[in-house]
């Protein structure tokens, strides 16, 4: 590989690495926000599931916008807005309401980003190199997404909270120069430029923000119909999709290609089973464990360095090997680590914890650059764009699921109790324990669709192996 497609490469990595980032970085510094904003641990979680949900509602529209209007382009602005909801923050952040507003707002920055790096990836690098620039690619979401904890908890513990959101902002100025400077302008993917689709963005807008406020209002009489109306919405959302004449969502790649949304799915699955870790970990270690967000952020190190070494390398053994295999046996590795997270108790050995995010650590790369692969190359070029728009959903999608899960167990286990008192530590601990039982389970079920794509589906769609 040439250094030119080495630095696109890393240009694009960049801002995969900085939307992840935002959302994990923030999660060592909730006992610290909590004590200082009084705010219970189930609402410390809309911090993280509000980001998320923002995200995962514009998405599926912002796909569309960088199928019409180019990928670089697209890029290029949300970088710029990113790089300004991030800077508001320090500023108006003066109380959790303000703060929940500003996440929300960063969450739409972040959708600018993760719809657009993988087409410049597709549409630049030769089909030789593709496997290893995407698991490259794929490594730097999943490192930002865990690197973030370790470096949000050394920002909050030497400069404090707001601090996570300079480097933040900081990140995004170097990715929005280096774009400028080494991307190759990118034309249209030959998306319809036709009107977008209002109804279908309202209908699966309305269905996401049921889903969140739902969840955590899920103890009062007004939450089960919050659920309801969530799955109504969600309801006439596909079917707006299955009759648009120019939907926002092609469900079209669904419906028709079997190992693109078995493939999906199983981006789902996987990150509704890991990403609590994230949430809960540091929770786990600063308060049963009495570590610092500092000491709890150098325990948690270990699962980023284990991706960033192995994600090139299954990369490389996707392109020998089927990558379904290489998927399915990331999902095992990441199964066993969540069966040894939901025996923690007080008195655990640090060893085990570390060999449980090691074994997520390795897992996660043997997952994500060979599926992310499969689903590029079973989409067709002029829907790349919508490709990795879905496949981005998915992962928010799993990512936000995952944390509403750990916010309706605490909450359960809990109740709206203001900061996180000392004397309920036990009841916590129990919640992280059910929480990661329950995700050992998902992931399981997220192995059987992994190894289902490799028995060939019906006309028209391919096999793992063939994508």
């Amino acid at each position: 590989m040439s250094l030119r497609l080495v630095l696109v490469v890393f240009a694009t990595g960049l801002t995969s690495f900085l939307s992840t980032y935002l959302s994990s970085s923030v999660n060592l510094a909730l006992k610290t926000i909590g004590t200082e904003l009084a705010v219970s641990p189930s609402s410390l979680s809309l911090l993280t599931s509000v980001y998320l949900l923002c995200s995962s509602v514009c998405i599926v529209p912002f796909g569309k916008v960088s199928d019409t209007y180019g990928p670089k382009r697209t890029l290029v602005f949300g970088c710029g807005f990113f790089i300004l909801s991030n800077l508001l923050v320090p500023h108006l952040a003066q109380g959790f309401r303000s703060l929940l507003l500003l996440r929300g707002i960063q969450g739409v920055a972040s959708a600018f980003l993760v719809v657009s790096n993988t087409p410049i990836i597709v549409g630049v690098v030769p089909l030789k190199h593709r496997t290893t620039a995407l698991g490259v690619l794929s490594g730097l979401v999943y490192f930002g997404n865990s690197v973030g904890s370790f470096v949000g908890g050394a920002l909050t513990e030497v400069f404090g909270w707001r601090s996570i959101f300079w480097s933040a902002a900081g990140g995004a100025g170097v990715a929005l120069v280096l774009l400028q400077l080494l991307v190759p302008a990118t034309r249209p993917g030959g998306g319809n430029r036709g009107p977008l689709d209002v109804p279908g963005i309202l209908f699966y807008a309305l269905a996401l923000v049921s889903l969140q406020t739902g969840a955590s209002r899920l103890t009062s009489p007004l939450g089960p119909w919050l659920l309801g109306g969530c799955a109504l919405a969600f309801a006439l959302f596909l079917r707006r999709q299955t009759r648009a004449e120019n939907p926002v969502f092609d469900l079209r790649l669904f419906l028709t290609n079997r190992v693109f949304a078995l493939a999906n799915g199983a981006v789902f699955l996987n990150f509704l089973a890991t990403y609590g870790s994230q949430y809960l970990l540091p929770l786990y270690l600063q308060c049963n464990r009495g570590m610092s967000p500092l000491e709890a952020g150098k325990i948690t190190l270990y699962q980023p360095l284990m991706q960033v070494f192995f994600s090139p390398l299954a990369g490389w053994l996707a392109s020998r090997v089927p990558p379904a295999w290489v998927a399915t046996g990331g999902m095992g590795l990441i199964a066993a680590a969540l069966v040894l997270f939901s025996r923690l108790t007080e008195q655990t050995p640090l060893s085990l914890v570390v060999t449980g995010l090691v074994l997520v650590g390795v897992g996660i790369s043997f997952f994500s650059a060979p599926n992310t692969s499969i689903i590029m190359e079973a989409a067709p070029p002029e829907r790349r764009g919508m490709a990795a728009a879905s496949n981005s959903l998915m992962r928010n999608l799993g990512m936000q699921c995952s944390i509403i899960l750990c916010g309706v167990a605490f909450l359960l286990a809990l109740g709206q109790v203001k900061g996180i008192p000392p004397e309920r530590y036990g009841d916590m601990l129990g919640a992280t324990r059910r929480c990661f039982a329950f995700f050992a389970g998902v992931c399981c079920l997220g192995m059987v669709l992994s190894l289902a794509r490799t028995r060939r589906g019906p006309e028209g769609g391919r096999t793992g192996e063939e994508a």
